[in-house]
């Protein structure tokens, strides 16, 4: 069972998203898209009920106009941001 599968009906977080390559966007995306996986080997998808929280410390509207990061991926998980500041003193 993989990570999505095991935070079906709960949350799955995924740390420093903004350091994905586009290969496994493109994935994460197809995933949010239809709430399935697929298991390696095999045949048959199953449906998801996860939510999903990431974390960054890059800033993917930059990573998106730099090609880095896909567009659509940030949209689906751009639904409620939370900005933190940093805690560097001073």
């Amino acid at each position: 069972m993989g990570k999505f599968e095991q935070a079906d009906k709960g949350t799955l977080f995924l740390d420093e998203i903004g350091d994905m390559n586009l290969d496994l966007q493109s994935k994460l995306l197809r995933v949010l898209e239809n709430s399935s996986v697929t298991r390696v080997g095999g045949r048959t998808d199953i449906q998801l009920d996860v939510r999903i929280v990431c974390a960054t410390h890059k800033d993917l509207s930059e990573l998106v106009s730099e090609n880095k990061f896909r567009e659509d991926l940030l949209f689906r998980l751009n639904v409620f941001p939370i900005q933190v500041p940093t805690l560097k003193n001073g």
